[in-house]
């Protein structure tokens, strides 16, 4: 992981909007809608590249490949009163980065897992990394702690992989001057509060959580020379 002292991406001029709700201080693609077919010439955004847990997973976890806790997200109401069937969002609608993309007349972000697999799926206008219980610390933390059951093994570092070999497979070589973001909006969603979750009433200490969580999102950030 690149320091702060040497980024990785130091030739890109990324906006990065941080909405990273960590706790620590408390403690699949679908048609665009009507509003997003048109894209607004006026915006500076032309795509998004999204991450967190299930405030913003718009698919990557699903009922057959998620933990067995999380295994009620492709069956009904979830989707109900917008898509009128399960869409693998943790709501029964929309989620606020459906919202931001429909502001911004950008169609709804394709999870990364239907990107990945399907060469056919539309990625121009963005891709959404999030996953449904990640972490900000490391998977490898809770195995040592034996408070690996039936959890998501992702974490945002685990994202940040995935946008790498996101951008490895458009031929973009990470940090070359090929890459650019000038039009792209990095949207930091929630994360962090599925540590205190899978480690409360463990012998893991919260300060615990606070410092090693504080340092990997950190981290996530310092890749961008934030």
């Amino acid at each position: 992981m690149a320091s702060s002292s040497s980024p990785l991406f130091t030739s890109w001029q990324i906006t990065l909007i941080t909405l990273t709700t960590i706790s620590f201080l408390s403690s699949s693609s679908f048609p665009p809608s009507a509003a997003a077919t048109k894209q607004n010439p006026t915006s500076p955004f032309k795509k998004i590249y999204a991450f967190g847990d299930s405030f913003t997973d718009t698919g990557n976890t699903r009922s057959i490949s998620g933990p067995s806790g999380f295994g009620h997200v492709s069956n009904s109401p979830y989707g109900i009163t917008f898509f009128h069937r399960p869409t693998n969002r943790y709501s029964d609608g929309r989620l606020v980065i459906d919202f931001v993309t429909e502001s911004l007349s950008l169609p709804y972000l394709p999870p990364y897992r239907v990107v990945s697999s399907n060469a056919s799926a539309d990625s121009t206008h963005g891709v959404n990394f999030a996953v449904a219980g990640s972490t900000a610390i490391e998977h490898e933390f809770f195995v040592k702690n034996n408070l690996s059951l039936a959890i998501t093994p992702q974490s945002i570092l685990s994202q940040l992989l995935w946008f790498n070999k996101f951008l490895e497979s458009k031929g973009c070589k990470v940090g070359g001057p090929e890459c650019k973001f000038d039009d792209a909006l990095f949207w930091v969603g929630e994360i962090g509060v599925n540590d205190y979750a899978y480690t409360l009433g463990s012998a893991v200490p919260g300060d615990t959580i606070q410092k090693l969580g504080v340092s990997r999102v950190t981290s996530f950030l310092q890749v961008y020379d934030f």
